[in-house]
């Protein structure tokens, strides 16, 4: 196993989220999931080519000529949901054995999340005076226990609860709160979505591909409200973190990204209320 840095090589297959990768370079036709995949991926390349020279960076774990597992990582400054200085804030991370998106189950690499958390250590460790990891990403189900072996503790700071590594004393980072300014309007005989997208993760682009084709099948029944998230102006200005809102409702059962399946159901649905 080798662990690469994060450059115009590496670039499209952390912008994947690893997942099923192995099409980048197939030959044979891609399947439409794959496809949307990909140009989910080339949007987030996008955000990822904008945000490295302001600091970004990750680490991608190969196998051979494959790419298996990443950490992505930024100062905290970058972050449009934390308040803080001196700090690094990792975005996500996935190894073998936790493939996102429910993709498929991979067999396990020993040491791949440990490699890839040590380089990401070393990279940063004179460049801030710690480090900080929110919940939510599954490299593994004991968190805690996995990033405790490493130097992290748990915190919790006005309801923010976090890991926190510390090479020097550090002010512990504080939550940025939105309260919502943005109004959802109904349309009679029309049906309205919103989505509120982040090219951080590309699984919001994957969303947002799937949504319009689906929209477009419905025709001028369905009126479909854009807003991309990634800067902190606009959250200030709308007051919505993310989500895919029907009529000012969110339909889904699922977490994570929308197949166009399940969109075109949900939309269907609401027109026979409409």
């Amino acid at each position: 196993m080798e662990i690469k840095p994060l450059d115009k090589d590496t670039m499209i297959a952390e912008a994947c989220c690893i997942g099923d990768n192995r099409h980048l370079d197939r030959k044979s036709e891609l399947t439409e999931q794959e496809r949307t995949a990909l140009h989910a991926a080339k949007i987030k390349t996008e955000w990822l080519i904008k945000m490295i020279p302001r600091g970004l960076s990750a680490k991608i774990a190969y196998e051979g000529e494959e790419a298996v597992g990443f950490i992505e990582y930024m100062p905290i400054e970058l972050s449009n949901f934390h308040k803080g200085k001196n700090l690094y804030i990792i975005n996500c991370m996935t190894a073998p054995h936790t493939p996102p998106w429910g993709g498929p189950h991979r067999e396990r690499i020993p040491g791949c999340g440990s490699a890839l958390l040590q380089a990401m250590i070393e990279d940063v460790r004179n460049k801030c005076k710690g480090i900080v990891s929110p919940f939510g990403f599954a490299y593994t189900e004991d968190m805690k226990g996995f990033f405790a072996k490493f130097g992290f503790g748990e915190f919790e700071n006005e309801q923010l609860k976090m890991l926190i590594k510390r090479f020097e004393t550090v002010d512990l980072p504080l939550p940025i709160r939105y309260k919502q300014k943005y109004q959802f309007r109904q349309v009679p005989g029309k049906v309205v979505v919103s989505i509120f997208w982040s090219s951080k993760c590309p699984a919001d682009p994957y969303t947002l591909l799937n949504l319009r084709d689906a929209c477009d099948e419905l025709g001028d029944s369905i009126i479909l409200n854009e807003f991309c998230i990634d800067e902190r102006g606009v959250l200030e200005k709308y007051g919505i973190e993310g989500g895919t809102y029907v009529n000012g409702k969110y339909p889904w059962s699922t977490y994570g990204p929308l197949e166009k399946e399940e969109i075109r159901k949900v939309l269907k649905k609401s027109l026979n209320r409409a």
